[in-house]
């Protein structure tokens, strides 16, 4: 953390690009946390995914775009808009670089706390909690119009005192590293560092699928703000009863972009009358057992389409899995009711079977999996790892 913040604050005060510096900076690092979530994890569980990690890098490239044009216009603002000098422009600029980060800090903490305690900032915030684990990608699983909302104000605070835009656009990338670094799967211990810096052994608390137990620790960088305001938390029992992550009372969230950038917009059917109460809730049973039958469409009897294996798909728990019922070849006998697929889920909205694993005999571990049906009795399932565009699929024909 202090490497990369020395980097980019010594990078940009040299003249340097800013973007040359910022990216690969803040690239590099990422990829750095990502090596170390996997060589000291705090939750092991955590590593291999949920199927998230697709979601959670739209969101950031999303999101950063944001961020570059929002850095863009601050330029172009500058340059055409006289503001105020109350900035000390005198100073280090290290130093410049730190008040600005401070007052940028204190807008997100307020607009975090604040977004606990009104329902429509709730809707927009909700999906930043909507994450079942923690690391370092997902810091930045924010809905676009709330990062404005939180954002925004701590910028055009320090525009209007007269903030140079380089100094802002430092600050920014140096909080794009502490978000790394806050919502990391990495099992580091602050000590007393923590009194001062929002870590993640502070944060994950947080993010306790328990709500009412999770409403501290708000701040971003410094925990200043949660001393002051009495949000802060920090106790012994965090690092043994952390528990589930998440929203506890969304067990079906959304997962798919556009479905989350339009969840804080939906609106619940008002039930007027009987009529309209029985017409809603025939409506929702229909509904419920339409899509009961679709996502039961997966169940039976499946065999690979060079004939080796043949997979009964079953349900267990809500979730959908596979174990290995047939073989071809008489030496593979043993691979009889190994299970091959697990923790699938239906996804109504994409018509597929996602947030698994598979791992066939022929592969050497685990793989992310999702399943889609090109007719009744045809079924692609795809493994793959990160990124689906690089996923390797085999197709499944269904036997009566």
């Amino acid at each position: 953390m202090a490497a990369a913040s020395a980097i980019l604050i010594f990078g940009i005060q040299s003249g340097y690009n800013q973007y040359m510096v910022t990216i690969p900076v803040i690239s590099l690092f990422g990829l750095f946390i990502l090596l170390l979530e996997r060589w000291m994890p705090y939750e092991k569980d955590w590593v291999k995914g949920k199927g998230d990690w697709n979601l959670d890098l739209t969101y950031y490239i999303i999101n950063y775009c944001i961020k570059l044009a929002a850095q863009y216009l601050l330029i172009l603002l500058a340059q055409s808009i006289s503001f105020f000098n109350w900035f000390p422009t005198e100073q280090p600029f290290w130093l410049q670089v730190i008040l600005a980060l401070t007052i940028i800090d204190f807008f997100l903490f307020f607009v975090h706390w604040q977004s606990h305690k009104y329902k429509f900032l709730w809707n927009l915030h909700a999906i930043h909690h909507s994450s079942e684990r923690l690391y370092f990608l997902n810091g930045d699983k924010r809905h676009a119009l709330h990062q404005l909302i939180e954002g925004g104000p701590g910028i055009i605070v320090c525009m209007v005192i007269g903030t140079p835009p380089v100094v802002i656009i430092t600050a920014l990338a140096l909080l794009a590293v502490n978000m790394f670094m806050q919502h990391t799967n990495l099992d580091y211990k602050s000590g007393i560092l923590k009194k001062n810096f929002c870590v993640a052994e502070l944060h994950r608390w947080h993010h306790r699928a328990d709500h009412k137990d999770a409403q501290v620790n708000y701040g971003a960088w410094l925990t200043v703000w949660d001393h002051i305001f009495r949000t802060a938390y920090d106790n012994p029992k965090m690092q043994t009863e952390l528990g589930a992550i998440g929203i506890a009372e969304e067990r079906n969230f959304p997962k798919n972009y556009w479905k989350q950038f339009l969840y804080p917009f939906s609106k619940k059917i008002q039930k007027k009358s009987k009529t309209t109460l029985l017409l809603a809730v025939f409506t929702t049973l229909s509904m419920s057992s339409f899509s009961q039958t679709a996502a039961d469409d997966i169940l039976g009897n499946w065999q690979l389409q060079d004939g080796s294996k043949r997979i009964n798909v079953y349900k267990e728990n809500g979730k959908y899995y596979g174990k290995i019922y047939w073989v071809k070849e008489p030496a593979k006998q043993a691979e009889i009711g190994k299970k091959v697929l697990w923790d699938l889920t239906y996804d109504a909205g994409d018509k597929e079977w996602n947030s698994g694993e598979i791992q066939l005999p022929d592969m050497n571990h685990s793989a992310n999996c999702y399943i889609r049906l090109k007719d009744k009795n045809t079924a692609i399932v795809t493994g793959y790892h990160g990124l689906r565009l690089f996923g390797k699929s085999k197709t499944l024909s269904r036997i009566n």
